[in-house]
Order: C-alpha cells, then sequence, then structure tokens
C-alpha cells in the first residue's frame, strides 16, 4: 500500500486521471462483454431496466448512509480513518465536476463487476468478499474494515432487493462516493479549519489552557 501512494505521489494530477481511466475504463468494457455473452440480449436490458422506485431507494440510502460516514470521519481520530494518503492524494485539489466523473467512472465499473457478474452467479456472499478484499488499503485498520464490509453488504442488498437492477447499485455508489469525495476535498483544501474529533478536542484544550 505504502509503494502505491507513494508511486502516485510522484504522479500528476492528469496521470492519475488517466490511470483511474485505464482501469475503470477496462473494468467497464469486461463487465459489458461478460454480461452480454454469458446472458443474453433479454437478461442483459432487464439487469438494465429503469425502475423509479429501486432509484428512489439508491439515493435515499446513499444520502444516508454517504452523511452517517461523513459523520463518524469527522468525530472519529484522524488515525482510525487514514487510507495511508491515498484519497487525500486523489481529491486534495480537484474540482466537483472531477470528482463526480471520477466517481461515475468508479460506481459503474466496480458495480458492473461486482454486482453485473460476481453476484449475478456466484451470490451475494462472494461480490461482497470480493468487495472488501479489493479495496485492499482498509484490510489493515478497523474502522476502515467495518466500514467497507457493511457498505459492500448494503450494496449487495439493494442489488437482490431491486430485482437484481444495475442502474440503482450503479446510483447508490456514484451518490455514496461522490459525498464521501466532496468531504474528503472539503477538509484536505481546509486543514486545520474542519479537524478529526482528536485534533478538534485538543485545540480545545489548548484554548482552554490559553486563558488560564
Amino acid at each position: 500500500m505504502a509503494n502505491t501512494v507513494d508511486a502516485m505521489k510522484k504522479m500528476s494530477k492528469k496521470e492519475i486521471t488517466r490511470v483511474f481511466l485505464l482501469q475503470n475504463g477496462l473494468l467497464i468494457l469486461l463487465g459489458i462483454g461478460i454480461i452480454f455473452i454469458s446472458s443474453g440480449i433479454l437478461n442483459w436490458t432487464k439487469q438494465l431496466s429503469f425502475s423509479l422506485g429501486a432509484i428512489i431507494l439508491a439515493v435515499v440510502l446513499a444520502v444516508v448512509v454517504g452523511f452517517l460516514n461523513v459523520v463518524f470521519d469527522r468525530l472519529l481520530p484522524e488515525r482510525l480513518t487514514d487510507d495511508g494518503g491515498l484519497n487525500k492524494l486523489i481529491f486534495k485539489d480537484r474540482g466537483i465536476i472531477d470528482i463526480l466523473w471520477l466517481c461515475v467512472l468508479i460506481g459503474v465499473a466496480e458495480e458492473l463487476l461486482f454486482r453485473g457478474i460476481i453476484q449475478f452467479y456466484f451470490g451475494f456472499w462472494a461480490s461482497v468478499i470480493l468487495f472488501v478484499l479489493v479495496h485492499f488499503r482498509y484490510l489493515n485498520k478497523v474502522y476502515l474494515l467495518f466500514n467497507i464490509t457493511i457498505t459492500s453488504i448494503i450494496i449487495a442488498g439493494l442489488f437482490q432487493f431491486s430485482n437484481q437492477n444495475l442502474i440503482a447499485v450503479i446510483v447508490f455508489h456514484i451518490l455514496f462516493n461522490f459525498i464521501g469525495a466532496l468531504d474528503m476535498r472539503n477538509r484536505y483544501q481546509n486543514e486545520g479549519g474542519v479537524a478529526h474529533g482528536e485534533e478538534r478536542r485538543r485545540e480545545h484544550g489548548e484554548r482552554r489552557r490559553s486563558r488560564v
């Protein structure tokens, strides 16, 4: 993980974007190809059918879970929520539209793979476990591991509950990531302005001592 972050620190913002475009673009093409070839046109259109109820549920879930995630990220000490600096590297200096496109790309690519292929063919828990393992930078932090596991279960559950509707889980994934990414961007750009819980308590203690 440290090697990955160190390598990315040497890249420009454009180079990091190209890496994401290449990796997730290939995942999208792979997912579309496998789903289309193995399922046929009928199952393909069924998984991508528009369901207003499923999409509304996805939006509500993403907003609730996303904002709960933001609250915990702000309250907990940074040592529990730090992923090694990769999120900071990716989101700190990006514009909102840039972040949105990255979230769309990641959401589409990962859901085509994990829900459209893995969960469709191998089941609920296979998609949950593999989704967690792919986010390997979270595995050595208890809170991050718990967080990504719960998120994975929620997405897999939404896929099952929505009658395997890919659009619903893609919408959830995009919105959930976008909420978290915007909060990270704001915190990283205003370091000291919006602190983690531990830092906030330390600053409060210092202010109290200065009054004595």
